[in-house]
């Protein structure tokens, strides 16, 4: 007869079995939560109640009395007419009108600037965009010995020079959700090439650092450097 098993041993048992449940079910969990969080942001952005719903419905009111209706054509309407627009650039249809739009937005103060701003953080989703190029996976590292460190995202291989040193701006993301974050300036030494591609520091974020070990470790035990990585950095 097998002896019973101690309180103690049972618990952790349970606890085992209970975490290695939640390990298996963390991602699926991650993906419900990026996905509700991007719903409900179109939502509302464009949901019925906003600005832009009360937009679609006063498109589709022209054509039939019901609002719920209204709405659905106002948003076929939009998409067709996105997708019309973006037929139109990819053919260079209407290649100079932007060029000479962007330039006119411009040479206003404010608006300029935001403009700017905007166009250069909407190009990532671009099918080759031009900005990713730039943006670099870095570790920043904190410290005399280097004691800790984060993964990072360089935008821009310039230095900002203040008080005579050298400093990188770099996008510390948030977890699991990395489509924001901080933006720090940190002395160029303690910024190195990140071992990883812009896809997995990615992953490292949504995963809430689940796949760093796979992403950030190197055979060898030595910091592995990308070979554009370092070009950026210098």
């Amino acid at each position: 007869m097998p002896a019973p098993q101690e309180p103690t041993a049972t618990w952790q048992r349970l606890s085992q079995v209970f975490l290695t449940g939640v390990v298996a079910i963390l991602p699926l969990a991650l993906t419900i939560a990026v996905l509700g969080w991007i719903v409900g942001l179109v939502y509302s952005f464009a949901g019925p109640g906003s600005i832009c719903g009360r937009f679609f419905r006063s498109i589709g009111m022209s054509v039939v009395a019901c609002e719920a209706t209204a709405y659905i054509i106002g948003v076929v309407v939009a998409v067709l007419t996105v997708f019309g627009l973006g037929a139109l650039i990819e053919h260079g249809a209407i290649k100079r009108f932007r060029s000479a739009f962007d330039n006119v937005l411009h040479r206003v103060p404010v608006l300029g600037t935001v403009y700017d701003a905007s166009k250069q953080m909407t190009s990532i989703f671009e099918p080759n965009p031009e900005s990713l190029k730039s943006m670099t996976p870095v570790m920043c590292y904190f410290g005399p010995n280097r004691d800790a460190g984060m993964p990072a995202l360089m935008p821009t291989p310039e230095l900002v020079r203040l008080g005579g040193k050298e400093y990188h701006i770099v996008i510390i993301p948030t977890a699991p959700v990395p489509f924001g974050g901080a933006l720090l300036m940190l002395e160029k030494s303690w910024v190195q090439p990140a071992p990883c591609g812009l896809d997995e520091l990615i992953g490292i974020y949504m995963s809430m650092g689940v796949t760093a070990p796979r992403s950030l470790n190197d055979s060898d035990g030595q910091e592995a450097t990308p070979n554009n990585s370092q070009a950026a950095l210098t």
